[in-house]
């Protein structure tokens, strides 16, 4: 996340921060075991190793292509730099392919491969299944009300970004 978006006028207490310092804590911990890093073994990464940063382009072409190397670093949060090496270790690999615009002949467009969409495809499955093992301790009302919570955080950052953006 953005630094412009923190606001440390949330600090309260002790207590408060006991509280901040858990649910911190607990996101940490969602937050690692959603994303895949490059110490995940090889036969839990469809036998490639990719990093979080492949996962999320993949994810991205996954959605609707052709995108451009820019949205995915705006959206990402990267610098143009990183998401180069992101998109040239992507095309070594043959999972996407960058060609020219036909809107704008200057630029280029990202897309998959049809290796790339049966690997985006996969990703997004186990994805799925890793959410709905979590959200297994949950019962349905308490899944509805954390979709709701969240939803309530995620508008939030949104308009924070919009804000410093």
């Amino acid at each position: 996340m953005d630094c412009a978006l923190v606001d440390s006028s949330g600090f309260g207490d002790k207590t408060d921060m006991a509280k901040d310092s858990e649910l911190l804590e607990h996101v940490r911990t969602l937050m690692r075991v959603m994303l895949v890093s490059e110490r995940t073994q090889p036969q839990h990464q469809h036998v490639i190793r990719f990093n979080a940063l492949d996962f999320h382009t993949l994810g991205m072409l996954r959605q609707g292509a052709p995108v451009r190397a820019t949205a995915i670093a705006d959206a990402l949060g990267i610098a143009p730099t990183t998401i180069s090496s992101v998109v040239s270790r992507l095309i070594k690999r043959g999972l996407i392919i960058r060609a020219q615009s036909a809107d704008d002949r200057r630029a280029f467009d990202l897309s998959l491969t049809d290796e790339g969409r049966e690997i985006a495809e996969a990703i997004h499955r186990q994805d799925l299944r890793n959410m709905n093992l979590f959200l297994s301790a949950l019962d349905d009302e308490d899944q509805n009300r954390l979709l709701d919570i969240l939803g309530q955080v995620v508008r939030r950052v949104a308009e924070l970004e919009q804000k410093s953006g």
